[in-house]
C-alpha cells in the first residue's frame, strides 16, 4: 500500500515539474497586453514572437521577445529586436532604455525589455 502511495506521489511530482518547465515564461501578470502590437518575425532565419505590455496610462513599454526555437539569446539581441519592433507601434519620442525593468526566463529564450518612448 505504501509503495502504491509513493508511486502516485512521484508520478504527480514529475507531472508538475514537467508542466512547470514547459510553461517557463517571463512573468507579465501585472501588465496589460497590447493585443494589436503582436508580431511574428523572422530575422536571419530565426523566428521570434513579440508582444508589448503596458501599465495603463504609464510609460514604459514592456516588450516581450521570445525565440521560437527555444534557444537562449543575449540581452543585446533582445534589445535590438525590441527597439526595432516598438518604434513604429507607439513611440512618439526617441527611444530610451529602462534596463532596471529587464527580465528573462530560466533558459533566456524570452526577455522582457523596458523601453521608454
Amino acid at each position: 500500500m505504501n509503495l502504491c502511495r509513493l508511486s502516485t506521489v512521484v508520478a504527480i511530482l514529475f507531472c508538475c515539474i514537467g508542466y512547470a518547465a514547459a510553461t517557463d515564461n517571463v512573468d507579465t501578470r501585472k501588465l496589460t497586453l497590447v493585443e494589436e502590437n503582436h508580431a511574428v518575425l523572422t530575422i536571419d532565419n530565426v523566428g521570434y514572437t513579440l508582444d508589448s505590455y503596458i501599465i495603463m496610462f504609464q510609460q514604459p513599454y514592456y516588450v516581450k521577445v521570445r525565440r521560437d526555437d527555444g534557444k537562449p539569446m543575449q540581452v543585446e539581441e533582445a534589445v535590438k529586436i525590441a527597439k526595432e519592433y516598438i518604434q513604429p507601434r507607439g513611440c512618439t519620442e526617441p527611444i530610451s532604455r529602462r534596463t532596471d525593468l529587464d527580465r528573462f526566463n530560466s533558459d533566456k529564450s524570452q526577455w522582457l525589455i523596458g523601453i521608454l518612448c
